[in-house]
């Protein structure tokens, strides 16, 4: 990591004067937080790929007879949830910021691990660009590929993220696929009806999120208040609610720019972190007068059973 001072250094001088300067007074922009975990159910495994099965059942009930006629059966199929290793390396040299307005962040100490700096930079800048790498690139857009040997590999190639999972899921008939054309922002309240409804009856009556960007969420809040027959005086009062159903609507940051929706019960929404590695753990290295900073760890997210999946998301066209 280069640290640049450049613009400091032609502003306030290459030197350093105490005149009250802090890290209250090194301002950034917001970054967004990890979210989607959030909604999935946590599970711990120290395996690498962690494997389920699913049981489907044929019906028993038959008229009756005095002959005994067998009927039934049970299929298991199996399906996966497979951890991706992750990793953070990064070296500098803090002493670029010695003769500079941002001194304070140094200090005596031949130490450089233990200099201010390392640790205002693990706090403000690795801890939270990790949680925005992961959420913006990787849970949901992420399509893996095997790094190249000794070159830093590329965001948004660590794991095959949910879309692509939906993607190949509906292309396998294993996951439901509702069409529901282009979303539009003047019916896309219906729309989000209209997709519900085809899910299967059994499941309408079970509590879930119905996911999207956090655009189209807001444009289903503007399109339920459209409607003109709900009886609210502000618009904090339109909730997210699907009406007649127990399911809510829910924005994530993982899903910017796109017009997909996809629903599943909690329970179904699994995301899995080892059950002995702490993820994010960082380890600092000295090597003569630079810094290094290591983290790695596993996680993946995927589907218990891709039959209770449902997804706008159209199959693949040949060709295409």
């Amino acid at each position: 990591m280069s640290i640049t001072t450049s613009g400091i250094i032609a502003e306030y001088g290459a030197f350093y004067i105490d005149a009250g300067q802090n890290k209250k007074r090194i301002l950034q922009m917001l970054t967004q937080p990890r979210e989607i975990t959030a909604f999935a159910t946590p599970i711990k495994s120290d395996d690498t790929i962690f494997r389920l099965a699913n049981a489907s059942f044929r019906s028993l009930v038959q008229p009756f007879q005095k002959a005994f006629t067998q009927k039934g059966g049970v299929e298991l199929t199996p399906n996966e949830i497979r951890q991706y290793r992750f990793k953070i390396d990064d070296e500098f040299m803090p002493d670029e910021l010695v003769s500079t307005w941002a001194g304070f962040l140094t200090q005596k100490s031949v130490n450089r691990a233990d200099w201010p700096f390392v640790k205002w930079l693990i706090e403000v800048y690795y801890a939270k660009q990790i949680d925005q790498d992961m959420e913006l690139s990787e849970y949901y857009n992420g399509v893996y590929a095997a790094p190249a040997a000794g070159v830093a590999g590329v965001l948004g190639t660590g794991m095959n993220g949910l879309q692509l999972q939906l993607q190949q899921g509906v292309d396998a008939k294993t996951i439901n696929s509702i069409p529901l054309g282009a979303l539009d922002v003047s019916t896309i309240f219906d729309q989000v009806e209209s997709f519900t409804d085809d899910i299967a009856e059994v499941y309408q009556g079970i509590k879930m999120n119905v996911f999207m960007s956090h655009w189209w969420y807001k444009k289903y809040l503007q399109d339920k208040r459209a409607q003109n027959f709900y009886q609210k005086t502000s618009d904090q009062q339109i909730d997210a609610g699907i009406d007649f159903t127990p399911l809510n609507v829910k924005p994530l940051a993982s899903m910017v720019g796109t017009d997909d929706i996809f629903c599943t019960p909690v329970e179904n929404f699994l995301y899995v972190t080892p059950a002995t590695l702490t993820k994010n753990l960082f380890k600092l290295e000295e090597s003569k007068r630079a810094v290094a900073v290591m983290a790695d760890w596993s996680e993946g997210l995927g589907f218990g059973v891709n039959q209770a999946v449902w997804t706008n998301i159209l199959p693949t066209v040949p060709g295409e």
